[in-house]
């Protein structure tokens, strides 16, 4: 017997028992995180096709990807980079802020060699039906008034909803929803600058760069 009256059979039994289950649910928390991945990924080289012609790119997005640290955002954000025999074309910044009104957003920002917003999609969120989620490409083409942009235009104080002295439409009841996507996109501008980080002569895999 054991200190506390239980057979030491029943204490092995208990134990095992217990270290099965928590193997089976490592187990199954391995395969939904892959199975969560795996969607993301998905969603997202759907959404890149909308912003890059099939023809404009001949690599694997998903096997020549970095990851690169933005300042005040609590993820890294992933940079797909896409080549044409073998040459640079554009990058497509996969990040989510946390500066949404109702919590995080995440949205994909296209950019070309010269540092231009060739698109902007947004993959998830929680914003307010009827308000924020306006940000939708379906529900509006709010989003379209961002290619073409870059970070010389507008002026850095230009970069905020017109309802804060910026350049960018603010829609109806949802200025903090669009502040955030326009200083998410403004971020990831900065993020793939290549003057400064150079993120097309990083090897792919799962390196980091700092902004």
């Amino acid at each position: 017997m054991t200190t506390a009256g239980m057979p030491l059979r029943s204490v092995v039994t208990l134990t095992i028992i217990g270290l099965l289950a928590a193997v089976i649910l490592a187990g199954m928390n391995h395969v939904t995180g892959e199975r969560i991945e795996h969607k993301q990924q998905t969603r997202a080289l759907a959404a890149i096709a909308e912003m890059l012609p099939a023809d404009s790119y001949d690599n694997e997005l998903l096997d020549d990807r970095i990851e690169v640290d933005i300042d005040g955002f609590d993820r890294p954000a992933r940079v797909y980079r896409a080549r044409l025999s073998g040459e640079p074309v554009a990058m497509v910044v996969d990040l989510t802020t946390p500066r949404g009104y109702s919590g995080d957003i995440r949205l994909l920002v296209a950019v070309d060699v010269a540092g231009t917003v060739m698109g902007v999609q947004v993959l998830e969120h929680r914003e307010t039906p009827g308000l924020g989620d306006r940000i939708e490409p379906r529900r509006t083409d709010w989003l379209k008034q961002f290619v073409g942009r870059s970070l010389a235009d507008p002026e850095p104080e230009g970069w905020a909803p017109d309802r804060r002295g910026g350049e960018f439409d603010t829609l109806t009841s949802a200025t903090i929803t669009v502040a955030a996507i326009v200083e998410a996109v403004k971020r990831a501008l900065q993020a793939v600058e290549l003057n400064e980080s150079e993120p097309f002569t990083h090897k792919a895999s799962t390196d980091t760069l700092s902004q």
